[in-house]
């Protein structure tokens, strides 16, 4: 009986310490080939990105780009993120960030700067007004080729 009691305290413990995650970019379809043999090339080296958009990419019908776009980073630590590429706190599909020269993530309209590249990667803001990480997309690798979707 002792146990279950214990066991029912840490469950209630856990439930009520979690806190919703709330991100103010509606999540929209993402759905991204990113080909690293040919097209993409320039992601194998460390530090760099790309951006995608529906302008900018050859469009597939089943390809997605998320709100504003997606951004890819080949980090320091040899990881791959996806991001979407409009800014948290502007929450406009047309307010998109920029990689500074510093490898950091810039919304040119609020000024706030977001962690892209370096450290964790996480996205997280680390200068302005902004008080959301950048929305991030999961990505799977298979030979080379990374699939980034959030369905």
């Amino acid at each position: 009986m002792r146990r279950f009691v214990i066991l029912g305290c840490l469950c209630c413990l856990f439930i009520t310490c979690t806190k919703d995650y709330y991100n103010p970019i509606p999540s929209r379809y993402v759905y991204i080939e990113v080909d690293l043999a040919y097209l993409d090339k320039e992601l194998e080296s460390f530090l760099s990105y790309k951006i995608f958009t529906s302008k900018n990419t050859i469009r597939r019908k089943e390809f997605g780009f998320g709100f504003g776009g997606v951004l890819v980073t080949h980090t320091l630590f040899d990881e791959y993120k996806a991001f979407d590429i409009a800014c948290p706190h502007e929450a406009r599909s047309n307010a998109v960030i920029e990689i500074d020269d510093e490898h950091n993530a810039v919304c040119k309209v609020c000024g706030s700067k977001f962690e892209v590249i370096y450290n964790y990667s996480s996205g997280i803001s680390i200068r302005g007004p902004s008080k959301y990480p950048l929305r991030s997309y999961p990505i799977t690798r298979r030979d080379n080729t990374l699939f980034i979707r959030n369905n």
